[in-house]
């Protein structure tokens, strides 16, 4: 911007400045201003409601003690006071609830009941404050102090690649076990946990995600979730010569086969393109075919093959052949 037109500028706003209107309308916003402020008091000073989450923590907790029941993280409240307390203890404080595990727990059971609930509540939210409604009306946590036992874990899923792809491999769990904790009598009969039921559909990448572990009776799994690993590739087109092999040929005789390969088309992953997929292809004819029939060539039939190889096809359906005899 030219100096000439930021003097320009400068000098109207001086001129401005000195204008009766100017001043009437700054002292209007000030006094908009306070009001604004006074009524804002007024109205935190009134009787008021809302619902908070309220944090929930056990303290001093052992290390060698497990939980097995799920301890929640957070209680919804909700709760009335005069607005500035509720600002103050609900909006800034983000309230906290801390248990104390040795002074709540015994024989395996940690109990936190409503009146502990209110008091609690109460005290955080500050003496004045009237708790309508909570989440929970108690607290009855189990836990164990017994070493975990290590277990396998099963993966619980079913997985429909798209259309031109393929799952290449097995599904990867990480890690490939977890920790079990309850009573001796209860983990003494798991030898494996699962996975929660997943199903994957039109899966046309390798995909990774969380999966939680299937809830235990008694027990807990520790980690509670695993990653889960499914490779999927692209199907790509592969063409091969596979011999055809003849079957129930009497003894003393040979089936000479016209010609003694075929060509064969298939899909595979991109990854075992290169892989010598031929001697994995069974093909064969049926010597006992030829009885009664008046054709000149047998039929061709696919015996066996690999899941890996997908849509299999034969080129040529049917070969000459002679018989030789010893």
């Amino acid at each position: 911007m030219a100096p000439s037109r930021i003097n320009r500028i400068k000098d109207k706003w001086r001129v401005l400045k000195t204008t009766s209107g100017f001043k009437n309308s700054m002292l209007f916003l000030v006094f908009v201003c306070v009001s604004a402020v006074f009524w804002f008091i007024l109205a935190l000073n009134d009787s008021a409601q809302d619902n908070f989450n309220v944090n929930l923590r056990i303290v001093n907790q052992p290390d060698s003690v497990t939980f097995i029941s799920d301890v929640p993280e957070r209680l919804h409240v909700s709760v009335s006071d005069k607005g500035t307390s509720l600002w103050r203890n609900g909006y800034l404080k983000h309230p906290t609830i801390n248990i104390d595990f040795k002074e709540y727990s015994s024989d395996g059971v940690l109990r936190y009941s409503y009146n502990d609930l209110i008091s609690s509540l109460r005290h955080a939210f500050g003496g004045a404050a009237t708790i309508t409604s909570v989440s929970l009306d108690s607290l009855q946590l189990f836990y164990t102090t017994n070493p975990g036992k290590k277990v396998p874990i099963l993966v619980n899923c079913q997985i429909y690649p798209s259309s031109g792809s393929t799952l290449q491999g097995n599904i990867k769990a990480t890690p490939g076990s977890v920790y079990i904790y309850g009573s001796k009598e209860v983990i003494d009969t798991i030898n494996y946990v699962s996975t929660e039921p997943l199903v994957l559909r039109n899966l046309s990448e390798t995909t990774t995600m969380d999966v939680k572990i299937q809830k235990i009776r008694n027990a807990r799994a520790l980690p509670s979730k695993v990653e889960l690993t499914v490779p999927i590739e692209p199907l790509v087109k592969k063409q091969a010569m596979v011999t055809v092999e003849a079957v129930n040929v009497p003894e003393g005789e040979e089936l000479l086969l016209f010609p003694s390969k075929v060509p064969v088309e298939y899909y595979v992953a991109m990854s075992r393109l290169n892989d010598d997929e031929d001697k994995n292809i069974h093909l064969i004819v049926n010597y006992d075919d030829i009885s009664g029939s008046q054709e000149s060539k047998l039929s061709v039939a696919i015996s066996k093959y690999p899941d890996r190889l997908k849509n299999l096809m034969l080129k040529t359906d049917s070969i000459e052949y002679a018989i030789i005899k010893d």
